[in-house]
């Protein structure tokens, strides 16, 4: 009977006690976010996140909003919590940041483990000495954080850098930041920018990077001045040169398509083509052998185009078309290569086609090959003959 007592008197204090909310300071905004379908308490909360000044209404996008509405009260308000606890003195998109809490949040859940305490991140008074003395701007999401990218005009106001430029750094102590990374590497040359990876996991860093230079000499002098250097007690750093893939090789083109037809259509479904490498039948000029090489302006413009032109959802000139990496030959012999073919030789039907395996000084791999093949397999009902030829030097 007391237990029943007590737990009336708990209901009957519970329902004494709702949630006064005459006296709480609403933004201006807190009605478009109950408009836009938030719960009222994720409402609430995030509404209190705008007015501490750490996030204006206008920095979260629809995108946003739309996400944290997809997470339940709980989750929803655990996401806000994060977020709130976070750095964001140097995050420059913080919708995109939120949507980056997000995310991690459905992976621990996915993995079942619990949010993790915020790490010591890095000490920010040195981080700002650093960007005050450089000039340099950080980025920092929840992927990576970026310095640099360009950097400051009085440090170099030249073209961005092309490929040989970038270093790979492995072997960072994941407690380390730009503050003891910058001062080391800078000796060797200019930095156009430091891309630190990081796990939105545990917060700290993956344990490598990527350094962009301004110059091939000053990536090269990085390699011999910071690859094993001990930069903690018993912690080498492994250093070299990082060899971004630029350029994929795409099948299935209409053979009467030019390089300046080409360019244009893949400039309109993907972003950073530069150049594309297009070769002609020997018997007719007008016409292309039915594949290209495109040549993006960095290795990431040419991964993110891959993905877009491989799912399935964009079409060229009305036809899905075939994409793969063209791994680069390391010094070719420009004479010799572009006299040079090897290529994998199938046939349909009456017909016979021809897919290059290395040509010029770009390469595609058996794998590739071998996926390029199924591919077009799984689209025909007929059987396939394949076989290679090879007049490499010829």
């Amino acid at each position: 009977m007391a237990n029943q007592v007590n737990g009336n008197a708990v209901q009957l204090k519970e329902e004494e006690e709702p949630m006064d909310t005459s006296s709480v300071t609403h933004t201006e905004h807190y009605k478009t976010l109950i408009e836009a379908g938030l719960p009222q308490k994720v409402a609430e909360r995030l509404d209190e996140i705008f007015q501490t000044g750490l996030v204006a209404y206008v920095d979260l996008d629809e995108r946003a909003i739309d996400a944290l509405r997809e997470f339940n009260e709980e989750g929803a308000l655990s996401v806000l919590q994060q977020f709130k606890e976070s750095d964001l003195s140097h995050v420059q998109n913080k919708s995109a940041f939120l949507c980056g809490v997000m995310k991690t949040y459905r992976q621990r859940e996915k993995q079942g483990s619990k949010v993790q305490e915020s790490t010591k991140g890095p000490d920010e008074a040195k981080i700002k000495a650093l960007l005050e003395r450089t000039g340099y701007t950080l980025d920092v999401t929840t992927g990576q954080r970026k310095y640099g990218g360009p950097p400051p005009d009085t440090v170099y106001s030249g073209v961005q850098p092309g490929i040989g430029t970038e270093v790979f750094v492995g072997k960072i102590p994941r407690d380390l930041y730009e503050d003891e990374l910058v001062p080391l590497f800078e000796k060797a040359g200019p930095i156009w920018d430091l891309r630190l990876m990081m796990d939105p996991l545990s917060g700290q860093n993956r344990g490598y990077a990527f350094i962009t230079f301004c110059s091939k000499d000053a990536a090269q002098e990085a390699v011999k001045l910071c690859d094993n250097y001990e930069i903690r007690p018993g912690k080498h750093l492994g250093v070299c040169i990082s060899v971004a893939n630029n350029r994929l090789f795409v099948g299935s083109i209409p053979k009467n398509k030019t390089k300046e037809n080409i360019l244009e259509e893949f400039g309109k479904v993907t972003e950073g083509l530069v150049d594309v490498i297009l070769y002609h039948q020997p018997d007719d000029k007008k016409k292309n052998r039915g594949f290209c090489f495109l040549e993006y302006e960095d290795h990431k413009s040419a991964a993110q185009a891959r993905r877009r032109l491989m799912s399935g959802k964009v079409k060229v000139w009305g036809n899905v078309v075939t994409v793969e990496w063209a791994d680069p030959v390391e010094e070719p012999d420009p004479e010799v290569m572009a006299k040079s073919e090897m290529k994998v030789k199938f046939s349909l039907g009456n017909d016979v086609h021809f897919i290059p395996v290395f040509w010029g000084d770009s390469l595609l791999s058996l794998r590739s090959v071998i996926k390029i093949l199924l591919g077009f397999v799984a689209s025909q009902k007929q059987k396939i003959k394949i076989g290679y030829s090879s007049d490499y030097g010829r």
